[in-house]
């Protein structure tokens, strides 16, 4: 209870509680460590969700942290389908500011654009 009590007392009494405590206000978003536009991977979600038991690659730069949150948001917002590690069997690509060379030769079939270099393409 006095935990409590001081997580909501005014500063600086608080703040070594919140350090511990990892105290972070609520919000419908998980907790990225790396900053994401969830708004843009929530429309993507409702996209290939709605395609069913589907496949799905995730191309983005080779940044760890990028990569470690985009695929939790993935396993998130994009189910039932299932990610692939390669991006030749998967029938959706989201390409996250990936700012490199485009992926092999496919037969684009759409492209939604999502907004800052965020892109989800169906594939063939």
């Amino acid at each position: 209870m006095v935990a409590g009590l001081l997580a909501v007392a005014p500063r600086p009494i608080s703040t070594p509680i919140r350090k511990v405590a990892n105290y972070r206000a609520d919000s419908r978003e998980p907790i990225y460590n790396y900053p994401l536009d969830a708004a843009a991977i929530r429309r993507a979600g409702k996209i290939v969700s709605a395609s069913g038991r589907t496949t799905y690659y995730i191309w983005t730069r080779p940044i760890p942290q990028l990569g470690h949150d985009l695929i939790g948001a993935t396993l998130l917002f994009f189910l039932p389908a299932r990610p692939v590690p390669d991006m030749r069997a998967a029938d959706w690509v989201f390409e996250y500011q990936a700012g490199g060379t485009p992926p092999p030769p496919f037969r684009v079939v759409k492209t939604y654009d999502l907004g800052d270099g965020i892109r989800l393409i169906k594939v063939r």
